[in-house]
């Protein structure tokens, strides 16, 4: 089962300008833009992703509080691993299972 709370998130490209970039697009409260290199960010972890991969903007123009932007990078990563899984299924049943 896939979360209400990802339905306000967008996997996108630009292949005019960024070519080698895509973007997460999260528009509900506070409202993010994360762009990476796909070839980088799919072969990461999320330390290093948010650390040296990716570039967060915050689009409302308001960076939210250390526990609450642990919380967003949180669901961004979840969904990113949700849409490039291969198994989407098997990713929630292990992840309710607490593996």
């Amino acid at each position: 089962m896939i979360p209400e709370k990802f339905k306000n998130y967008y996997l996108g490209t630009n292949k005019l300008f960024f070519p080698e970039y895509e973007f997460v697009i999260k528009l509900s409260f506070p409202s993010v833009f994360i762009r990476f290199k796909h070839t980088e960010g799919y072969y990461t972890d999320f330390d290093k992703f948010f650390k040296s991969v990716a570039e967060v903007q915050y689009l409302d123009g308001i960076k939210p509080q250390k526990s609450e932007e642990r919380q967003i990078l949180n669901e961004v990563w979840d969904f990113l691993t949700m849409v490039k899984s291969p198994n989407k299924d098997d990713f929630w049943a292990g992840n309710q299972n607490g593996d």
